[in-house]
């Protein structure tokens, strides 16, 4: 019996042996988890902390880095929203731009100096007639500066009633839009945002007239073309300004930015910028009413905001990281 207690008791002592052994590895593991729990906590707040400065959206940058990837600056301000009707119409020739060149008196023509084509000055000898009254000869001169776009006689005939050419001038085109009873707001005087696929200017109605058995009136609008840029018989949009309201604060387009769904600025700060959500309000597509989000005199970037959109999304990529 002795023998079987003693093996007992050194069986028991093994065990809690074993026992305490196995709980101080398992303190030990257990103090290493909490280490590395702690160590991982840490790593979390680091990343949290990222994720804050991501959410605030601080970019640093230098004002001369800035101006060298093109970014200008503008203070936000006052400004009037332009409501805008939208009409369409087509480029033609200022009837007063058109000129039938015709002999004085009839007799042979024994000269005509220009093609179709050619560009002619006012005032310029372009042909020669000899009267068949006085037999005497005199020359015809352009009356009006531009291109001969027809030409119906030669030299060795007869010129009597009929033009001998036609000449058009497109320094000054007309725009001629329709505009229907559902537009009563479009009124003369009104200004007008010209525009095609390629190019865009502003002029304003100068008539407005009736159409005989028309359901539409017709606005003219003069079209500056000195630089040659626009061609009679082009199909253009006009954009038409029709009330104008004030508003406390307005924003340029071009500085919006969407970013996780919100309508934001960049407005600079100390280190460079930083993002704004904004509450906005009615629009024209150039400037758009702000209701909160900025303060009058606030600068933010206009010109390629875009770089800095691009730049906020690298440092949220590199936080998920």
């Amino acid at each position: 019996m002795t023998i079987k207690y003693t093996t007992l008791l050194l069986i028991a002592a093994t065990l809690s042996s074993a026992v305490i052994s196995n709980n101080l590895i398992a303190g030990e593991d257990h103090g290493k988890e909490d280490q590395h729990s702690d160590h991982h906590g840490e790593e979390k707040s680091h990343g949290d902390e990222g994720k804050h400065n991501e959410i605030e959206g601080h970019i640093e940058i230098t004002l001369s880095d800035a101006l060298k990837a093109g970014i200008i600056n503008a203070t936000a301000g006052a400004g009037q929203i332009n409501k805008m009707t939208t009409v369409y119409g087509r480029s033609v020739i200022n009837p007063k731009a058109i000129s039938q060149v015709s002999a004085r008196f009839p007799g042979l023509i024994t000269k005509l100096s220009v093609n179709v084509g050619d560009v002619v000055k006012a005032g310029e000898n372009i042909a020669q007639v000899e009267s068949s009254d006085s037999l005497k000869r005199y020359n015809i001169s352009a009356p009006i500066s531009g291109v001969v776009t027809e030409r119906y006689a030669n030299p060795g005939e007869l010129a009597s009633l009929q033009p001998l050419l036609t000449l058009e001038n497109y320094d000054q085109l007309w725009v001629e839009y329709k505009i229907f009873p559902s537009q009563q707001a479009i009124k003369k005087g009104q200004q007008v945002t010209i525009s095609s696929t390629v190019a865009k200017t502003q002029s304003n109605i100068m008539y407005l007239m009736a159409n005989k058995n028309q359901p539409f009136m017709t606005a003219i609008v003069p079209l500056e073309n000195s630089n040659g840029l626009w061609t009679p018989g082009q199909m253009l949009a006009g954009s038409i300004v029709t009330s104008q309201m004030d508003a406390s604060l307005v924003i340029d387009n071009r500085a919006l930015q969407e970013v996780e769904g919100k309508n934001v600025i960049f407005v600079t700060n100390k280190s460079g910028y930083e993002t704004r959500e904004l509450q906005l309000g009615e629009t024209d597509g150039q400037v758009t009413h702000v209701i909160s989000g900025l303060r009058v005199g606030d600068k933010y970037a206009l010109s390629n905001s875009y770089l800095l959109k691009a730049d906020l999304g690298k440092a949220g990529a590199s936080h998920a990281h």
